[in-house]
């Protein structure tokens, strides 16, 4: 099929893709000063260092930008998981995309174990549990199939469309008495370890949310990503938490030497015990958690996407480069790349080919989508064609350089980009 266009300013009929009146330089200087800490050398990038800083980051050392060789797979949240459709409880059916009474939680499982196959495909699974015999919720259901517990349960179900309403599956601390707080924290993981925690307002322990985690830049810091820098709300969490209206849970810890070397896999281990312990404390949708990330934060958004497929529904990275690690990367996990045409720090060749890994596993129809050119100041968004049903990939190259807050016309601006929405709306598409 064709592709289609669809565009902020200009808009092509016959096409599958966006087009839009993008930025070509006069930006706000991009995240960080500097390639990411630590040592070792560059990670198939040249070595090219950051300039400028980042709004409300004041900039960030110089240096090459670290490839940390990939991450560790020890203690791996999912590592056991199941495959995918595991159940919830038993007896259920699963035409029509709905779970009938004889399938509800804890009839024969907790949030679903064994699970048999769904009618258009099983929801990802439960996270541990023994139940046999149910199927997941029908077609049209928000989970993808393939998709795994992080502890135990198996199943075969098909993969569900990539929108619908399909049953959430509730973490452990659903009706819990939450003991987490909005605001800074600290976690044991190897080591002492800082993040910040957004829980809606009004918080309701019988509701499960949608899980989100927000990776800072080389140099950056969580503060910056919770704070949204100069832009204020508006780019908070990448400008996600003011269009979620208080429907999600946002994280953003803090990376080793303001980076994510992810050495030995600290930071993968960093983002297992997180979720373990925010699902356990408080009430997820287990099948509703979200990656995204700028340059080193793209990187470790990129890294989970290859190491935890089972855990993360979706991940989107912003001009991000292999530095993180891939450990693993063979499976589906639903994929958006934004990168700049004239992109002088992490080139967008690399972003190209790790789209290209999960056009791949997602089994989507090849293509070299169109891109903008330089001074064009447009951006093109493609959604590719022929992906396996729930596992999109969709790729927006626009006209700038190394930055996240890309506006039509130019400039760099948290409160006026075009790219905070294409994200909410492609994770959102999953609900």
């Amino acid at each position: 099929m064709a592709p289609k266009l669809r565009g902020i300013g200009s808009l092509a009929f016959g096409l599958v893709l966006t087009t839009a009146a993008c930025s070509s330089g006069g930006s706000t200087p991009p995240p960080g000063s500097g390639g990411a800490p630590g040592s070792g050398g560059v990670s198939g990038t040249g070595g090219a260092a950051q300039t400028g800083g980042h709004p409300g980051s004041g900039g960030a050392a110089s240096g090459g930008v670290v490839g940390s060789g990939g991450a560790a797979s020890g203690g791996a949240v999912g590592s056991g998981g199941a495959a995918s459709g595991g159940a919830v409880g038993s007896g259920g059916t699963s035409s029509g995309g709905t779970t009938n009474s004889g399938g509800a939680p804890g009839s024969g499982g907790v949030n679903g174990g064994a699970g048999a196959t769904g009618t258009g495909g099983a929801g990802q699974a439960g996270r541990a549990g023994t139940g046999s015999g149910g199927t997941a919720p029908g077609s049209g259901g928000s989970a993808a199939g393939g998709g795994g517990g992080h502890a135990s349960g198996t199943g075969t179900g098909g993969a569900a469309g990539s929108s619908g309403t399909g049953t959430p599956m509730r973490s452990a601390g659903c009706g819990k008495t939450p003991t987490l707080t909005s605001g800074s924290h600290t976690i044991q993981s190897g080591q002492s370890r800082s993040y910040i925690i957004r829980i809606p307002s009004g918080y309701d322990n019988s509701h499960p949310y949608r899980l989100i985690f927000a990776f800072h830049w080389n140099g950056g810091t969580m503060q910056d990503i919770d704070g949204g820098g100069t832009s204020g709300a508006s780019w908070s969490y990448y400008g996600l938490q003011a269009q979620a209206n208080n429907s999600t849970i946002f994280v953003a810890a803090q990376g080793l030497n303001n980076g994510w070397a992810n050495s030995g896999g600290a930071d993968l281990k960093l983002t297992d015990d997180l979720i373990k312990l925010i699902e356990g404390d408080l009430c997820v949708d287990t099948t509703q958690v979200f990656s995204v990330g700028f340059s080193y934060g793209g990187s470790m958004s990129y890294a989970l996407a290859c190491a935890r497929p089972t855990v993360f529904r979706a991940v989107a990275v912003y001009s991000g480069g292999v530095l993180s690690g891939c450990d693993g990367g063979t499976q589906p996990v639903p994929y958006l790349g934004i990168h700049g045409v004239s992109d002088t720090t992490l080139n967008i060749s690399g972003g190209r080919s790790m789209r290209d890994r999960f056009v791949m596993n997602n089994g989507c129809t090849p293509m070299s989508p169109p891109e903008p050119s330089a001074g064009s100041g447009k951006h093109i968004c493609t959604s590719y064609q022929g992906c396996k049903p729930g596992y999109p990939v969709e790729w927006c190259a626009f006209d700038g350089g190394h930055t996240p807050g890309n506006v039509d016309g130019g400039g760099d601006d948290g409160a006026k980009t075009w790219t905070k929405g294409e994200v909410w709306k492609f994770f959102t598409q999953f609900q």
